[in-house]
């Protein structure tokens, strides 16, 4: 496997039972449902990711979970170019995202972090912003979030009426990754991209 021809995906979140249904961890969650989907399965990487490969026509795809905790998720993807001697590969890289509402998805080519920690820790790795993310809203429809909640917010499960959304929103995104593999960025962002807005009556 070359630098060249290498797909990887990374998912982030937080590692642990705990956290595994959090607003945070969207990310874990559609690379599993896309795992799933393709008949991969999760294994240990390193010390600090765990990764599922690929055969057959996928041979070249690698999905990624860190298990650095979500502000160091960059170190995670060090952690694996260092052990495989892949420097140069780019990410695609799937979050949870504040500033779209629940129920968005939106691939991007690149962008700045949008003050998602994680994020933040990749860009710092990468050195810059020119890498792919797919993005999964997490905004309540109903009213603004106080910065001073943000950490709660983005710690706490989805609510019961925000459940079926969730799942979703996984399932579009798993599905937006497997058009992009086979079809490239630019039409799967034609294709999947969504932004959900509020009803201003059910807002006030």
């Amino acid at each position: 496997m070359d630098e060249a021809s290498v797909r990887l995906i990374v998912g982030l979140g937080n590692p642990g039972e705990e956290y595994r249904h959090n607003r945070h961890n969207l990310g874990f969650l559609v690379v599993e449902e896309l795992a799933r989907r393709l008949g991969f399965s999760f294994r240990q990487g390193g010390a600090s990711y765990l990764i599922a490969r690929g055969k057959g026509q996928r041979e070249n795809l690698v999905l990624l979970k860190p298990l650095t905790y979500m502000n160091r998720s960059g170190h995670a993807i060090a952690a694996w170019s260092r052990d495989t001697g892949l420097e140069l590969v780019q990410p695609l890289v799937v979050c949870d995202d504040l500033n779209l509402h629940l129920g968005s998805v939106r691939l991007r080519p690149r962008g700045s972090s949008g003050g998602q920690n994680g994020l933040v820790s990749v860009i710092e790795h990468l050195g810059g912003e020119e890498f792919p993310r797919l993005r999964l809203g997490i905004a309540p429809l109903d009213r603004e979030i106080d910065p001073a909640e943000w950490p709660d917010h983005v710690l706490a499960d989805f609510d019961p009426d925000e459940r079926t959304v969730a799942d979703d929103m996984v399932a579009h995104a798993a599905s937006t990754l497997e058009f992009w593999l086979d079809h490239g960025l630019e039409p799967a962002i034609s294709r999947f991209n969504r932004r959900v807005r509020p009803d201003p009556e059910e807002a006030e």
